[in-house]
């Protein structure tokens, strides 16, 4: 399910005193199956661009296209129930979302308001709390009696057990420790695989940006500043801290080690792991020189 955004531009209280320009002519596409990393600084039009995937905004102008359903400026959407299920949307603190007595109740709640049958439920609720890393028995539990970490978890579970095509997530690790935001990033990036999930991730983080994403969407100012595979995105690094961005510290390290040696480090290093191959790589070609 491709995703295309044709010419959108989005005004927050337009034919007002108040009205504010918050995206222009944002064209994209985002295919089927892919793991896009949308980056900006605040302000920049992230937040206002993920709104518009399942109609929680509607362009002012342009037309968003979303598997074969097209929201577009100056229309009335009636059915956007549908695109609801099938894109679901991790905000940032997604616990603040839960509101039901019990974690089953809550995990239960999306598929049982789409018609699916409390048992089928309740049986789905059972096999997310496996897949999202937590036992079993904290299903009777409240949701509101567990620790912050697993909160985030129930959450995600909910947005799951919608069964989306696709998937948003804003900041998923905002406020998490080192150790619980991997935790949540390798647990997404398990279930883009294994579920074959489109995953859309709004992230200040470019660490997370340049290791998990295959595409990234630089937003500045409202519009997109520029597109590629984070190798593209990552090339001219002056060029992102111009723009106020920060880019991997690994990125840095890069472009530090090259102006010092005088050499060119054949590798992207976005990792910690291709910062190490490119290294060995300099110091192989260093020594084969040498002899």
């Amino acid at each position: 399910m491709d995703i295309i955004f044709q010419q959108v531009e989005h005004v927050y209280h337009a034919n007002s005193p108040f009205a504010r320009r918050a995206l222009y002519d944002v064209n994209i596409t985002i295919e089927s199956g892919s793991y896009v990393a949308i980056i900006g600084h605040t302000g920049s039009g992230k937040s206002t661009l993920l709104q518009h995937l399942n109609g929680l905004l509607q362009p002012t102008n342009g037309k968003v296209i979303v598997g074969e359903q097209a929201i577009t400026s100056g229309k009335r959407q009636k059915q956007l129930k549908p695109l609801r299920k099938k894109v679901g949307i991790v905000f940032q603190f997604p616990e603040h979302q839960l509101f039901e007595e019990t974690v089953e109740k809550d995990i239960c709640f999306g598929p049982m308001n789409f018609g699916v049958p409390e048992e089928e439920a309740k049986q789905k609720a059972r096999e997310l709390l496996s897949l999202v890393g937590l036992p079993e028995e904290v299903l009777t539990k409240s949701p509101f009696d567990l620790s912050g970490g697993q909160m985030r978890r129930v959450a995600i579970a909910g947005v799951l057990a919608m069964e989306p095509e696709v998937i948003v997530l804003d900041e998923p690790t905002a406020g998490l420790d080192p150790r619980g935001r991997t935790e949540i990033m390798e647990m997404f990036y398990r279930l883009h695989h294994e579920k074959k999930l489109t995953t859309i991730l709004v992230t200040h983080h470019m660490e997370d940006a340049a290791k998990y994403a295959d595409h990234m969407i630089v937003m500045h100012k409202g519009t997109v500043w520029k597109t590629g595979t984070p190798q593209q995105i990552f090339h001219d690094p002056d060029a992102l801290l111009q723009i106020g961005l920060d880019v991997p510290e690994t990125v840095l390290f890069k472009q530090k080690l090259e102006k010092k040696l005088g050499v060119e480090i054949p590798s992207p290093c976005l990792t910690l792991e291709q910062v190490i191959e490119g290294v060995e790589k300099l110091f192989s070609r260093v020594n084969g020189h040498d002899q």
